[in-house]
């Protein structure tokens, strides 16, 4: 079990940090949260996603993707960052029917998928001009938690005792992209600067585009920015259900807008999910009967949800 392989690890070094704690926990090739529990074709395991809730997202941010790879003349070649269960690349390829379109992602491709490659990792995608697209998944990457505790930051980190997993905090001798005060904690995510580099390196020219709850640094500050799922349902005992519980925190969009800055894009625009979701129409494409849905994707998701949009020029 993925508990014992984690008591395994901490003994030998005495405590992981909390970025390795969510890694292991959410990517684990036996018993990782993404890599085994949530791969099932059914919509609203443990949470739900914008995509799952009404096809008129996917359809609505598709005629958004079509109008932008026009004024940018952009092919439509499509490479989807953790695609997940594949119901936005659904709505988007039966909408636009692109030239291409490329789901990364770390778990298997689901049978009822069609016209769609899939790939596991950056280097087997080829470089092209197009559009990148992504719906939580910036924050899917580990993060550490660093908090300010008599005006020092300190790290999450986890020990056990007697096969039990508990919290711990000890020094965090780095430095953080956000002011937190006192007693404030901050989720600091690891990695996202090396993926935006090698994504760089595969987008010569286009569109990114990515969907996310979080909000600017001052925004999300003194929030509990931490958050753990389980069944559809915010829990606070995760650590005694390693690999069954999702392991998430909100984006620090500040902190992605300069990491997209330092890797090679040029940051657009920052704008809540309900804003974008009117202004590109979505009530001319809602089903009928879709109050419901319209009420969690403009109002609940919508606030919480923000879209950040970039371009990348062509290297020179």
């Amino acid at each position: 079990m993925l508990k014992e392989k984690i008591v395994k690890e901490i003994r030998e070094k005495g405590f992981i940090p909390f970025d390795r704690f969510v890694e292991i926990c959410l990517y684990d090739p036996e018993f990782g949260y993404y890599t085994r529990k949530r791969t099932g074709a059914n919509p609203a395991e443990d949470f739900v996603t914008a995509p799952e809730v009404s096809e008129s997202f996917g359809k609505t941010v598709a005629d958004y993707l079509k109008r932008r790879a026009e004024e940018l003349s952009l092919p439509l070649k499509i490479l989807e960052l953790g695609g997940g269960k594949g119901f936005l690349a659904k709505d988007i390829v039966e909408t636009l029917n692109p030239e291409s379109y490329t789901i990364l992602e770390v778990r298997e491709k689901p049978d009822w998928l069609k016209g769609i490659n899939w790939v596991k990792s950056l280097k087997e995608v080829e470089p092209f001009e197009g559009i990148v697209i992504s719906n939580e998944f910036f924050d899917a990457f580990p993060f550490k938690r660093i908090k300010n505790l008599n005006g020092e930051l300190r790290e999450v980190v986890v020990r056990e005792k007697n096969g039990e997993l508990y919290e711990d905090a000890v020094p965090f001798s780095g430095e953080i992209p956000c002011q937190i005060g006192e007693g404030e904690e901050y989720c600091f995510f690891i990695g996202w600067e090396e993926f935006l580099r090698e994504l760089s390196e595969k987008l010569k020219r286009g569109l990114f585009i990515t969907f996310d709850y979080g909000g600017k640094c001052r925004e999300i500050s003194g929030r509990k920015s931490f958050r753990a799922f389980r069944r559809n349902r915010l829990v606070e005992d995760y650590l005694s259900y390693p690999g069954e519980t999702d392991l998430t925190a909100l984006v620090d969009f500040d902190y992605l807008s300069s990491t997209l800055e330092r890797t090679g894009f040029t940051v657009e625009k920052l704008t809540h999910q309900s804003s974008f979701l009117l202004e590109n129409g979505i009530e001319k494409i809602l089903e009928p009967g879709g109050a419901p849905q319209a009420l969690m994707l403009l109002v609940d998701m919508g606030r919480k949800f923000k879209v950040l949009e970039a371009t990348r020029a062509r290297s020179r």
